[in-house]
């Protein structure tokens, strides 16, 4: 378990850094083909990561009319759920606007999966804060 908890911080570590830096490619080379993301009102299946990209790109935009600046994440728990998965939840996903007052706070719930030796994202679902009381 250990493994995998250090493998998850690394993974995440470097989807954050590549999130609050805009660097889409990046945040796309964290997610396998295809990727799936579970939102209110919404989901988005993206065959690829060029698609993921565009999706991206649309969402960065929305997020800075409203002066969105970063993001930051809470405990994150991996657990395992099969041969080269897991699942993990991250608790309280923090958008901050460029003033340093809160635009918006989720709890995320991810599958994540090994492939060619690495762990990938495959799904991502916007949760409700708190949603999950353990």
């Amino acid at each position: 378990m250990a493994d995998l908890e250090q493998e998850t911080q690394k993974l995440f570590d470097r989807y954050l850094k590549a999130w609050n830096a805009r660097d889409f490619p990046g945040i796309a080379d964290c997610f396998s083909e295809p990727a799936m993301f579970v939102l209110p009102g919404a989901t988005v299946s993206l065959p690829d990561r060029a698609t993921l990209v565009k999706m991206l790109t649309k969402l960065f935009e929305t997020l800075e009319n409203q002066g969105f600046s970063h993001t930051t994440l809470g405990r994150i728990s991996p657990r395992p759920s099969g041969e080269d998965m897991a699942i993990v939840d991250v608790r309280s996903v923090q958008r901050h606007r460029e003033d340093g007052t809160l635009l918006e706070e989720i709890d995320a719930h991810y599958v994540m999966k090994r492939e060619d030796g690495g762990w990938l994202l495959t799904v991502a679902v916007s949760c409700a804060p708190g949603w999950r009381a353990d």
